[in-house]
C-alpha cells in the first residue's frame, strides 16, 4: 500500500504528523535530486578567487603607472610652466662651477676675437720707432702685456657673474632658453638664444655677457677693449648624445602626461573595487606600497641614469662640475615628486594596515587606546561628560573630515615637498589622536570591566543553564534558532502508526 493509499485518523494526531515528515522527505528528497542534475556552479570561494587575482593585477598596474606619471608630469610642468622652470635654474646664477664655467667660456671668446697679443706688438713697434732707446727694453713685452690683458679680461667677467646684474641676466637668458626646451619636447626646430642641435648639444649666447663685460673693461680705463667686437658666440651649457636619443620618449610622456595620472587613480579605485569584500583594507594597503615600491625603483633609477648621463658628457665641452650641478639642479623637481609620492602611498599603506584586523594592527591599537586610558585617567573614574559622548558617537565624521582637510591641502599645495606630505600627516595623526583621546571616557569600559557596561554598548542576554537539556532548542552564535533536521531518520514504530517506516 502507497502513502496515498493511507487514510490517517480524523483524531489521530500522531498518524498527521508522520504523513506531514513523509511528504517533507520526499519534498527534500526531490529537491536534492534536482540540484544533483543541475549544473554545477562555481563556488564562492572561486569567485572571490577571481576577484583577489583581478585586485592584484590592478594593483601591479597601480605601481607601474606611477613610475609612469609622476616623471611625465614632471616633464610636463617643467616644459610648459616657464615661471617653475625659471625658478628652479636661477640659483645656478650664484653657483660657483657655473660662474667658472660661465668665465672660461667668455674670457676665451674674447680672446680669440680680438688678437691683444698682435696688437700690443704693433704697437710696441711703433714705439720703438719713434723711441728707438726704448727699444730694447720693450723688446719681448708684447706677449706679457698681452696675458695681462686676458687676465684682466678673466677678473673682470670673474666679477660680474658674481653681480646680481648677471643674475637677472641670467634669469632672462634662462626664460628665452625655456623655448628651446619646448622645441625639444614638441619635435619643432630650436634658434635664437638657445639652441638644442642633433648631437645633443644644448648652447646659449653670450652675446649680453660679452656687451656688458667690454662696457666695464672701457670704464676701467682699458682701452684695447674697445676693439672688442660684437660677439653673438655660443656657451655649451649641456651635450649628451642621449639627450637626441630620448627626444621621442620625452614628447610621448610630454603628451601622456594627464592621461597617465588619471589611468594611475583609476586603477588604484579598481583594485579597491574588485577586491572580496573582506579584503578592502589590504587591497589599499597594498596600493600604497606598490606606490611606494615604483617610487623607490625610479629613485633608483634616477640614480643610475643620472651616472650615465653624466658619463656621457665630453669634459672638453662642459666641465664635469657645471654638468654636474646643471643635472642636480633639474632633477631637483623630480626628485622633491618622487619622495613625496613615496610619503603619501608609504602613509596610505600603514594607514590601512594598521585600521585591519591583524595581530600586529590589534596590538598597536590595544597599545594606543591603553596609553589613552593611562593618558586621560578616566578608566572606573565615573561617568563620561556629556560632550564626551558626543565626540565618541561622531569621532569617526570629524577623522574623515580631518583626513579630507589633510588631502585637500596636498591637493592645493602648488609645489608640495616630501616635508610637507609628511608634517601634513603628522598633523592629521595627532589631531585624530587627539580627538581618540578626548572621546576615551566615553568609549572605556564601565567600572565593572565588563565589555557591555560602556555606553552605547549592547547589553549580552545570558543563556539560561536550564535550556541546555534534551528540551531545549540549540541556537547560533548571534542567529537564530537551529532547525532540527529535517532528513533525519524516523522512529521505527509510533503509537498509533500500524506499520513501520
Amino acid at each position: 500500500m502507497s502513502l496515498q493509499d493511507q487514510s490517517p485518523s480524523p483524531h489521530s494526531r500522531e498518524q498527521e504528523e508522520i504523513l506531514r515528515l513523509r511528504a517533507e522527505v520526499a519534498r527534500l528528497q526531490l529537491e536534492r535530486d534536482g540540484a544533483r542534475a543541475a549544473p554545477a556552479k562555481p563556488s564562492g570561494r572561486r569567485r572571490g578567487l577571481g576577484r583577489w587575482i583581478a585586485a592584484i593585477v590592478l594593483v601591479v598596474l597601480t605601481g607601474v603607472l606611477a613610475c609612469a606619471a609622476v616623471p611625465a608630469l614632471y616633464l610636463r610642468s617643467e616644459v610648459i610652466d616657464t615661471d617653475h622652470y625659471v625658478a628652479t635654474v636661477a640659483p645656478l646664477a650664484s653657483d660657483p662651477a657655473i660662474q667658472a664655467e660661465i668665465t672660461d667660456k667668455v674670457t676665451q671668446q674674447i680672446t680669440e676675437a680680438v688678437d691683444f697679443q698682435t696688437i700690443t706688438k704693433d704697437a710696441l713697434n711703433e714705439l720703438s720707432k719713434t723711441a728707438p732707446r726704448v727699444a730694447a727694453v720693450i723688446t719681448g713685452l708684447a706677449p706679457m702685456i698681452a696675458e695681462q690683458t686676458r687676465s684682466l679680461i678673466h677678473s673682470t667677467v670673474a666679477k660680474f657673474v658674481a653681480t646680481p646684474q648677471f643674475q637677472g641676466l641670467w634669469v632672462q637668458v634662462n626664460r628665452v632658453a625655456h623655448q628651446g626646451l619646448v622645441n625639444l619636447a614638441t619635435g619643432n626646430a630650436a634658434g635664437g638664444t638657445v639652441n638644442i642641435d642633433q648631437s645633443g648639444t644644448v648652447t646659449i649666447s653670450t652675446k649680453e655677457i660679452v656687451a656688458r663685460v667690454k662696457t666695464l673693461l672701457v670704464e676701467q680705463g682699458v682701452g684695447l677693449a674697445a676693439r672688442i667686437p660684437d660677439i653673438d658666440a655660443q656657451i655649451t651649457l649641456f651635450q649628451s648624445p642621449e639627450l637626441v636619443r630620448a627626444t621621442s620618449a620625452i614628447r610621448t610622456l610630454d603628451q601622456l602626461a594627464p592621461v597617465l595620472g588619471w589611468l594611475t587613480a583609476i586603477s588604484a579605485v579598481g583594485a579597491i573595487a574588485v577586491a572580496p569584500g573582506g579584503r578592502k583594507r589590504s587591497t589599499i594597503s597594498g596600493v600604497g606600497l606598490a606606490v611606494a615600491v615604483a617610487m623607490a625603483l625610479l629613485a633608483l633609477a634616477l640614480v643610475i641614469g643620472r651616472s650615465i648621463l653624466l658619463n656621457s658628457i665630453p669634459p672638453d665641452a662642459v666641465s664635469p662640475a657645471a654638468a654636474e650641478s646643471l643635472v642636480e639642479t633639474l632633477l631637483v623637481p623630480l626628485r622633491t615628486s618622487v619622495r613625496l609620492v613615496f610619503v603619501v602611498g608609504l602613509l596610505i599603506a600603514v594607514a590601512a594596515f594598521l585600521s585591519g584586523h591583524s595581530r600586529p594592527a590589534e596590538y598597536v591599537r590595544h597599545a594606543l587606546a591603553s596609553a589613552g586610558d593611562y593618558i586621560t585617567g578616566k578608566v572606573g573614574a565615573g561617568q563620561a561628560r556629556p560632550w564626551q559622548r558626543w565626540l565618541a558617537r561622531y569621532r569617526r565624521i570629524l577623522e574623515a573630515v580631518i583626513v579630507g582637510i589633510a588631502a585637500l591641502v596636498l591637493i592645493l599645495w602648488q609645489y608640495p615637498t616630501a616635508a610637507v606630505a609628511i608634517w601634513t600627516a603628522v598633523l592629521a595623526v595627532l589631531a585624530i589622536l587627539l580627538v581618540e583621546l578626548l572621546c576615551r571616557p566615553a568609549l572605556a569600559p564601565g567600572p565593572g570591566g565588563e565589555p557591555g557596561s560602556g555606553p552605547g554598548a549592547e547589553p549580552v542576554t545570558p543563556v539560561n543553564p536550564a535550556m541546555s537539556g534534551s528540551g531545549a532548542v540549540p541556537r547560533t552564535a548571534g542567529g537564530p534558532a537551529a532547525e532540527p533536521n529535517p532528513t533525519a531518520p524516523l522512529p521505527g514504530n509510533l503509537p498509533g502508526d500500524t506499520k513501520p517506516l
